[in-house]
């Protein structure tokens, strides 16, 4: 249920001088080789300094610069959402680059209590902003339960931009006009879907949801401009799983594949090595996205790994999820089977109760009397089927990593270590838009083989410290407990075993 303030009817209201913004302009006074005043930096390999020569207004921008042609910086600023008198908060700043190839980007989110309420981001128009400033403004719907607003600057790529004169304004939709007739028609057909196919649709207070969401419409002029509605029930489902994607996003994504495909974050490629006392090491990193001939590639390629590994005689494994966010569960899955084994890995139940089976067999993997993906050639077999299994989680490990955590749970011969993961373990699906967008959408919970349904993180079997990232991997307390562990079992003591790991059907 989403519950409203009293709002004023003013149409734009100041912040309150409570609100604590420092330096939006970059005029304080701090060394222009350091990180301004009020801003917090993530930018590896990027250099974040004050430029004294440019500035929109004033003396004074901030300036962004790479040098490495893959991954982004960008500079954040964080303040509390109580002090806004509005139910929704616009954020803008003047933006120059120094080049068409400069990918730059304003970003906002807002967060309550329990995570991550909304986000969006507003790439720079290259062409429209190349040696000129330009202004540009996004903004966030705010509720009760909104608590903290995050906003920033970020540029991508090996380039140079500039920021300047951000500004926050708090803005009350009551004296906003009605959607426009098409803004509407998008809103409620969004609303539709998620009442008919919503984990949470028996658990949501319809005619407050509906009001909220419809309110948030308001001033949508355009089906684009309806997106922050559809975003703000989206984020207000409460499943901890279900998101927008932007037309842009989905464009992104379909043709190739990203490490995370709501972040549109670059893959990483999958990596092994054997350690000490003959452990296999595989790291499986997320994957969604790009074509079926992509994630095909990407479940052979884990096979490989595994194969390899094998050849080397490898008397255990650890797999490792760490970092992995999640996306598409069927490459993953396909590619991991050879170390799972031939069985039923999860049951989707969906909201009426209804029961269907996921599970990996002889190279395939499928959803009850489906197969989502199979590899091209014959699938490869561990020589030891009961080869013992470590698998190393984190609270980053989600969605589909979880599922994957989750499986080895019915194996005797595995052992989960790490801390507990995000608790994304839901089954999604995507609901294409008139407008290319769509709703990533929760539509089922998950049990495990015995029937418990997933419900929040998913706790190791042995709580690790978090890794160090200055250490070795071999070093790392989770890789060493989790080697012990492999070193303790009969197979890693060179008593060769027989047989299946094939769990039986539920």
């Amino acid at each position: 249920m989403i519950r409203h303030r009293i709002w004023y009817c003013a149409a734009l209201a100041s912040v309150t001088a409570a609100q604590a913004q420092v330096n939006l302009g970059f005029e304080d006074a701090a060394p222009p080789s350091s990180v301004p005043a009020g801003w917090r930096a993530a930018a590896e390999d990027t250099l974040v300094a004050i430029d004294t020569t440019t500035a929109a207004r004033g003396s004074r921008s901030l300036r962004l610069t790479r040098a490495a042609p893959s991954g982004s910086g960008r500079v954040t600023q964080e303040i509390d959402t109580e002090p806004f008198e509005g139910n929704r908060v616009r954020v803008s700043a003047h933006v120059k680059i120094d080049d068409s190839a400069t990918m730059a980007a304003l970003w906002i989110r807002v967060e309550g209590d329990m995570g991550l309420l909304y986000a969006d981001s507003l790439s720079v128009a290259a062409s429209a902003t190349v040696g000129a400033w330009m202004r540009y403004e996004l903004e966030a719907p705010l509720d009760e339960t909104a608590r903290r607003l995050s906003f920033g600057a970020e540029i991508r790529g090996e380039r140079t931009a500039w920021f300047d004169e951000f500004a926050i304004h708090a803005v009350h939709t009551s004296s906003l006009p009605p959607p426009s007739p098409a803004a509407a028609r998008y809103v409620e057909r969004a609303l539709a879907i998620i009442e008919e196919s919503s984990v949470k649709r028996e658990l949501i207070a319809w005619p407050d949801f509906r009001s909220a969401v419809l309110e948030q419409a308001r001033g949508a002029d355009t089906v684009a401009a309806s997106h922050l509605a559809v975003r703000f029930a989206m984020s207000h489902l409460a499943d901890g799983h279900s998101y927008f994607m932007a037309p842009r996003q989905m464009t992104a994504i379909a043709d190739e594949p990203v490490g995370n495909a709501r972040t549109g974050r670059e893959p990483v490629a999958p990596r092994s090595e054997l350690l000490a006392s003959s452990i296999g090491y595989l790291n499986l990193p997320g994957f969604a996205g790009g074509t079926h001939a992509n994630q095909v590639e990407f479940a052979v390629e884990l096979q490989d790994h595994i194969a390899r590994l094998d050849a080397a005689d490898a008397c255990g494994f650890v797999l490792d999820l760490r970092g992995n966010s999640g996306g598409n569960l069927w490459p993953m899955l396909v590619g991991i089977g050879p170390l799972l084994g031939d069985g039923e890995v999860a049951i989707a139940v969906d909201p009426s109760g209804i029961r269907t089976p996921l599970w990996y067999r002889d190279g395939k993997a499928g959803l009850g009397d489906s197969v989502q993906l199979r590899v091209r050639e014959a699938p490869y077999r561990l020589r030891n089927a009961l080869a013992p299994i470590a698998v190393l989680a984190d609270r980053s490990t989600a969605s589909a990593a979880e599922i994957i955590a989750g499986a080895f749970g019915a194996r005797n011969d595995a052992r989960r270590f790490g801390a507990a993961t995000r608790g994304a373990v839901t089954g999604t699906r995507i609901f294409p838009l008139a407008d290319g967008a769509a709703l990533v959408l929760a539509v089922t919970h998950l049990s495990d083989w015995h029937g418990r349904v997933y419900s929040g993180p998913l706790e190791p079997d042995e709580v690790v410290e978090a890794r160090a990232r200055d250490l070795a991997l071999a070093d790392q307390p989770v890789v060493r407990a989790a080697l012990e562990w492999l070193e303790s079992q009969r197979a890693c003591q060179g008593q060769s075993q027989a047989g299946t790991n094939s769990r039986p059907a539920l």
